[in-house]
C-alpha cells in the first residue's frame, strides 16, 4: 500500500494550514484597520480610498437624462 502513496494527504494538510494562516493574517489586518478608525471595505491598508467597484448598487437603473426606452432595439415599437 505504501508504494501507491502520493503525498496527497500531506499536501492537503499544508494547503489547509496555509489557508488558515492567510485568513488569520487578513483578519488581523482588518482588525488593526478598524482600531485605527478605517473601514477596510472602503480603504486599503495605507488608508487610501479604494476605487469604486463596477456593477454596484443602482446600476442598470436609468438616471436623470437617460431614457428608460434606450435599452430597446430601434424600430421595436
Amino acid at each position: 500500500m505504501a508504494k501507491f502513496f502520493r503525498g496527497d494527504k500531506r499536501r492537503r494538510e499544508m494547503d489547509r494550514k496555509r489557508r488558515s494562516e492567510e485568513k488569520a493574517r487578513r483578519l488581523q489586518v482588518r482588525r488593526e484597520m478598524r482600531a485605527r478608525g478605517l473601514d477596510p471595505d472602503a480603504v486599503d491598508a495605507d488608508g487610501n480610498p479604494l476605487p469604486l467597484r463596477e456593477g454596484g448598487a443602482g446600476e442598470g437603473v436609468p438616471t436623470e437624462g437617460e431614457d428608460a426606452a434606450s435599452d430597446e432595439e430601434p424600430g421595436a415599437k
